[in-house]
């Protein structure tokens, strides 16, 4: 790695990467594509349909397909990936977002102060958060 080089962004720096980074979150638009007879779609899960039946050498390379590569290459959804809300990718990452609104990170102030008592209120703190995140 050359020191002109952009270094990815990981977790620690970006708070909606959800440890993710530098991987794609999904293999499937690289790997396989769904010809049924109602038409192709970029996964099991998708909707809605990418190209009719008789275009599958096209459907490959096309301009969705190619948009989701992106995305997901990146380490987020694309826009035709949030449309498929049945996916548990999309389930999971979409309530780990809920979940990180519900119960905002303290900010720097109050975690100086749980380093000075012992991380007592931290403690406090996760147990709160884990009791509201779905089994």
């Amino acid at each position: 790695m050359t020191e002109n080089a952009e270094r990815p962004v990981g977790p620690a720096e970006d708070p909606d990467d959800l440890g993710y980074s530098g991987l794609p979150l999904c293999r499937e638009p690289w790997e396989s594509y769904y010809i049924l007879r109602r038409g192709i779609l970029p996964c099991c899960y998708g909707n809605p349909i990418d190209r009719d039946m008789e275009d599958w050498k096209a459907a490959w390379n096309s301009e969705t397909m190619r948009k989701i590569r992106s995305c997901l290459g990146q380490g987020k959804l694309s826009p035709y990936c949030l449309e498929s809300p049945g996916c548990p990718i999309v389930h999971r990452i979409l309530t780990q977002k809920e979940l990180a609104g519900a119960i905002p990170r303290p900010p720097l102030v109050l975690r100086w102060l749980n380093r000075l008592l012992f991380r007592i209120p931290g403690k406090v703190y996760r147990a709160v958060r884990d009791r509201h995140r779905p089994r």
